[in-house]
């Protein structure tokens, strides 16, 4: 199957359990976090998670790591002159770590 496949398969079945998830991941998050990155939204990404088997808990654990996964940038690419040279445009999940 594809995700596309299995993403119209998750969503009517997991969509309520994804915005709980959701709500537990942006309770992780010091300012909130936006529902959508480029690409996959998050809540269809979490009912993803969840139609793969994931728990709640653990659909909100993998976006958040997903999360700062997105908004480290590997160091041969941080500069120098910004805000915080490390961090992409996504920003990231909370402060703490920096």
């Amino acid at each position: 199957m594809s995700i596309l496949t299995d993403l119209r398969a998750a969503w009517p079945l997991h969509k309520n359990d994804a915005n709980a998830a959701f709500d537990l991941f942006d309770s992780w998050c010091a300012d909130g976090m936006r529902r959508r990155v480029p690409g996959m939204g998050t809540t269809e990404r979490l009912a993803l998670r969840l139609f793969y088997g994931k728990t709640i808990e653990e659909a909100a654990a993998a976006e958040y790591l997903y999360r700062w996964n997105l908004a480290v940038k590997p160091f041969d690419q941080c500069g120098q002159g910004t805000r915080n040279s490390a961090c992409s445009v996504f920003g990231t999940p909370h402060s703490i770590g920096l």
